[in-house]
């Protein structure tokens, strides 16, 4: 079996509020492909016709889709997908319809709140309740979230909503854990991975600085660990919580959601994240790791079940 793993390049800049090492998918690639032998990694800036002349030349029987940010811009990330499958190639991954949906957050919580999962409440700007959050709609990476992500009074709420470009979301804040779930199988989530992101110094919440930059003091400021103690109760509410996630956004192979605890330790989804991060001890990568799996099972279940 002939394995393309196509990625896409960096751009040379991100522009003033995102790092273009970000989008730097050398590694994840090279993670990828190792377990898998004879393997042809691809690097694409990510046109329609350089994508359809890679299948063309490489003729594989199937691809690992890491083109996450064609030409640079994270929002055609489904359209690659998209052309994937319009191409009729077997690739790994979810599909495109759930890469788009997910990519804006105040969709996917109202399927996810029609389908019985409990997502934290809306916050009318115009009546606020405090504290909330504010995030951007339709960004990926924790983009746009910073240490006044959450607000306190309506200045602040005023503020955090006027720097934000496009369409934002205000969010009832929760105060309890937070939870890292990664889950992958064929078709269904069969399988599953919890990490606890624990905030320190008065950090609230990742922002994108803890997310991508690991000089930062918010980076140091929010470890995330596999070995917290979480009572059985709590862990099959996460899981059930999580699971039902799944199934909503109709994801297949893999799949990360960030689970929010309220006051009174009932846990809600805060963000679910279609495409993964998969480079090496981060990300899926550990969660697999951590669940006790080989990488290089992971990898070749991956290509198996697309």
């Amino acid at each position: 079996m002939k394995v393309l793993v196509l990625h896409t390049l960096p751009p040379d800049s991100a522009g003033n509020s995102r790092y273009s090492w970000e989008f730097d998918l050398h590694s994840a690639a090279a993670n990828v492909a190792k377990p898998l032998e004879n393997a042809v990694v691809r690097g694409v800036k990510g046109h329609p016709r350089e994508i359809l002349d890679a299948l063309r030349q490489e003729q594989p029987d199937v691809v690992l889709n890491l083109c996450e940010a064609p030409l640079g811009r994270p929002e055609l990330e489904s359209h690659a997908a998209a052309l994937l499958e319009w191409s009729g190639v077997r690739f790994t991954g979810c599909g495109s319809e759930t890469l788009s949906l997910c990519r804006r957050k105040d969709r996917t919580n109202a399927l996810l709140r029609d389908a019985g999962v409990a997502v934290s409440q809306d916050v009318d700007p115009e009546r606020p309740v405090f504290p909330c959050v504010v995030k951007p709609a339709g960004e990926d990476g924790s983009a746009g979230i910073d240490d006044n992500s959450v607000c306190h009074t309506a200045q602040h709420l005023h503020d955090a909503l006027h720097k934000l470009a496009g369409p934002a979301m205000v969010q009832r804040f929760l105060p309890g854990r937070e939870f890292a779930v990664s889950l992958w199988g064929r078709h269904h989530a069969d399988h599953a991975s919890i990490g606890e992101t624990t905030f320190e110094n008065g950090l609230q919440l990742i922002t994108y600085e803890a997310k991508w930059n690991i000089e930062s003091a918010s980076f140091r400021n929010s470890p995330m660990s596999y070995r917290s103690e979480i009572d059985e109760e709590l862990r099959a509410r996460i899981l059930a919580t999580a699971r039902s996630t799944w199934e909503a956004v109709g994801a297949r192979h893999c799949l990360r959601i960030d689970i929010r605890l309220d006051e009174t330790g009932s846990p809600y989804v805060i963000d679910v994240n279609p495409n993964p991060e998969i480079s090496p001890e981060v990300g899926v990568c550990r969660a697999v790791q951590e669940a006790g799996w080989r990488w290089e099972d992971f990898v070749r279940s991956l290509v198996e079940w697309a």
